[in-house]
């Protein structure tokens, strides 16, 4: 868990000018025995501070959209809302593999939300198919079942960890079994070579 700080911020903050701006993006901590854990981060640029959730399930969007949603709460000073939301998700099951999972909300006054938010979406494919040519597409995937190192570059960070999660996507039904760091913070930068 020290870690986790690194990786929320794998640049440096002070270079960062201030915006309203908003980027998504990943991590990936690897245990000894091969399990991964998500880091899915919700940062504004310039900003000290990041949303951090960490879960085994690898669900992009469901936690995009949730971050966005407790971002949203803190933005208008509703800390207790966002709160009582988290704890809520914290004390809830993962559903199981075809049911939808949901959340409720109550705002002040009592008024009860429904929050869906669909597995299915394919964002980090549509984003790999963009930011990449046919040609070097075929190229990475061929790297991949040879099973060799690749590394993504991409001037920004909710690029990058879409691209590497859709070129593992892109391997199924087998799966990436070595080393995964969508997001690579200077400490890291020995497994370049």
């Amino acid at each position: 868990m020290q870690m986790v700080p690194k990786f929320c911020f794998p640049f440096d903050v002070e270079r960062e000018p201030p915006s309203p701006a908003v980027q998504h993006f990943t991590f990936a901590l690897t245990d000894l025995v091969g399990n991964r854990r998500f880091g899915f981060c919700r940062l504004r640029a310039g900003a000290r501070s990041c949303l951090c959730i960490l879960s085994h399930l690898p669900w992009f969007e469901v936690f995009y959209k949730l971050l966005n949603t407790v971002g949203d709460l803190l933005a208008q000073d509703q800390v207790s809302e966002a709160e009582e939301l988290l704890l809520n998700l914290r004390q809830q099951a993962p559903p199981g593999p075809q049911a939808t999972p949901r959340l409720e909300l109550v705002t002040s006054p009592p008024t009860p939300r429904q929050r869906r938010a669909p597995l299915s979406e394919q964002r980090n494919l549509t984003e790999l198919v963009v930011a990449v040519t046919d040609e070097n597409l075929v190229g990475l995937f061929a790297a991949l079942l040879a099973e060799r190192r690749v590394l993504l570059t991409a001037s920004k960070l909710s690029t990058l960890t879409s691209c590497v999660h859709a070129s593992c996507a892109l391997l199924y039904p087998m799966r990436w079994e070595h080393v995964l760091i969508p997001t690579l913070p200077p400490h890291l930068l020995d497994y370049c070579w």
